[in-house]
């Protein structure tokens, strides 16, 4: 027996909705990193038209109580934010996350979320942002507040070459 045999085999025995989320996690799988990395598209994360970030609910970020999981809600305020920064930087600029707090409010119920990021502060290495986290109907559903480090490609090269001198 292959892989592809055994997983053959177990799609037959799904249902439409478990089809359904199979066919989500293929297309994660397949996405481009470009667009958005694994975790994000896995998650149903995602652009809106107008460049916002939302987040399709279902399956794959729902927990016990059927509403979104806390670390689904976590991500996309994390994500949208990391996004929302490098509009604001050069573009040789990286963007890490240093501290991220996040308020649960209320059940992420519907069929998208929606991300709000705003740039509180904005220093030459370090960022302090915050994330309105709504449902369809503007009802707030968590607030992050988050601590951002910015590494330009000028850091990069100096840290590189004292990781170089350190493993001689």
């Amino acid at each position: 027996m292959t892989v592809a045999s055994d997983i053959l085999r177990e799609l037959e025995t799904l249902s439409s909705e478990e089809l359904n989320q199979v066919s989500h996690v293929i297309k994660a799988l397949k996405g481009a990193k470009e667009e958005l990395h694994y975790t994000g598209r896995l998650l149903g994360i995602g652009f809106e038209e107008n460049g916002e970030m939302s987040m399709k609910l279902g399956m794959q970020n729902a927990n016990t109580y059927d509403v979104a999981q806390g670390g689904a809600l976590y991500t996309l305020a994390d994500v949208s934010i990391g996004f929302h920064i490098m509009t604001k930087i050069p573009k040789d600029s990286q963007v890490y996350t240093l501290e991220l707090k996040m308020n649960y409010i209320r059940p992420g119920k519907g069929k998208k979320l929606f991300a709000k990021p705003v740039l509180i502060h904005l220093g030459k290495s370090t960022v302090v942002s915050e994330c309105r986290i709504i449902d369809e109907k503007d009802q707030t559903v968590a607030i992050a507040l988050g601590t951002f480090f910015l590494k330009n490609d000028r850091q990069r090269k100096a840290s590189t070459c004292s990781e170089d001198q350190q493993s001689r």
